[in-house]
């Protein structure tokens, strides 16, 4: 008898903890969910085997408990059991003596000595054991779809409101807003799996439209500093063309000094007229209207930064010119800096009363500062000065 009372109390635990995992089952929102009949796709099929079952986990259950208050009250509450009592207890707790399905045989199926019903029986242990066959596919099913929906549905209200703000930031800087559409249709796509088919959602659909998101933001981004710098660009357009001017009086200026007081120089350049600004076809002439454009502020930008390539272009030319007008000019100073350091070197180690080294001195010095200036021979001369003056 021990051993018959140690497995009743063993199968009524069991009952009890079904009992309170089933109720735990039917009452989670994603069994809930899962139960209804708008189920598609996959998360329909990975359903399908368990709600084809017959009967179902509540019925198994239902004949579970029936069979066990049976035993427990066939068993009763003394210490006392009689042999019969013993015996009957043991084959219901230990035969397949619950019935679990019975249905009709078609005449035209059954033999001669065939039974009119195919009756079905299991042991408790069966019972238990086919009821955690149906229960764990099904219990696999929920936590799956849970952790699915738990990572996506969270994050769905905040992206529509991300998007809604984005939406509204690109038309008024009127930005196309096809992948702001993009992700509308993912959001929706999503939030319709999530009733229908969860195990359809894909595994990356929060990472996928989180990055997206964040694409289209930079895009807006972009086009909000675009847009704000529109009005300091314009204004730098103006400074670029003052700069231009400047630039062509300088080495305009440079080539003419240059002409007076180098002889033979090399490398002049001759810079383009004013016109290159204010003529018909200047850059001024260029930029008018587009400041004076009514076009929308894309069109605006567009034409102002092609403008400012071209303007940034001959700025850029516009310099080299006027270094290269100067350089003589440079060429010269740094001969004379050269010239002077040596004399005072002269002064100081008293060669002052050399013949060469004051002819060669006084040449230099003449060269350098009578124009126009022949930088060829002055160099030389100063080199000749500084050699000697070396090694005396």
């Amino acid at each position: 008898m021990p051993e018959i009372d140690t497995r009743l109390q063993r199968y009524t635990a069991a009952e009890h903890r079904i009992g309170a995992n089933l109720q735990e089952l039917e009452q989670h929102s994603v069994y809930q969910l899962l139960t209804t009949d708008v189920l598609t796709g996959k998360t329909a099929r990975a359903l399908g085997a368990v709600n084809d079952a017959d009967p179902s986990l509540w019925q198994l259950f239902t004949l579970l408990s029936s069979a066990l208050d049976r035993a427990r009250t066939l068993r009763g509450t003394g210490n006392r059991v009689r042999n019969e009592v013993r015996l009957e207890l043991a084959q219901q707790l230990g035969s397949a003596s619950i019935l679990i399905d019975s249905h009709d045989i078609p005449l035209g199926e059954r033999g001669l000595t065939g039974a009119s019903t195919r009756q079905e029986h299991l042991s408790i242990e069966a019972l238990i054991d086919r009821m955690s066959a149906l229960y764990e596919p099904v219990r696999n099913v929920v936590t799956h779809a849970e952790r699915v929906l738990r990572d996506a549905l969270p994050r769905l209200n905040s992206a529509e409101a991300t998007v809604a703000r984005l939406r509204a930031d690109a038309m008024a800087l009127g930005v196309d807003t096809v992948d702001l559409d993009r992700i509308d249709e993912t959001i929706a796509r999503i939030r319709d799996l999530s009733l229908t088919d969860p195990l359809s959602i894909p595994a990356n659909a929060r990472s996928s439209f989180d990055d997206a998101i964040r694409g289209a933001s930079a895009t807006i981004a972009a086009a909000r500093a675009s847009h704000d710098a529109l009005a300091a660009d314009i204004a730098g357009a103006s400074q670029l063309l003052d700069e231009c001017r400047d630039l062509i009086a300088q080495a305009s200026a440079y080539r003419a000094e240059t002409l007076r007081k180098v002889a033979l120089p090399i490398g002049l350049r001759q810079p383009p007229s004013i016109d290159a600004i204010d003529g018909e076809r200047g850059l001024a002439t260029k930029l008018d209207p587009i400041l004076a454009s009514s076009q929308p502020w894309q069109a605006v930008r567009r034409s102002l930064d092609g403008w400012s390539t071209g303007a940034t272009r001959l700025r850029d030319q516009l310099r080299r010119v006027a270094q290269a007008n100067q350089a003589p000019l440079e060429k010269r100073n740094e001969l004379r800096g050269r010239l002077s350091a040596f004399r005072a070197k002269m002064a100081a180690t008293g060669f002052s009363e050399d013949p060469v080294l004051r002819d060669i001195s006084a040449e230099a010095h003449n060269e350098l500062f009578t124009s126009p200036t022949d930088l060829v021979r002055a160099e030389r001369l100063v080199t000749e000065f500084g050699n000697r003056l070396a090694n005396p």
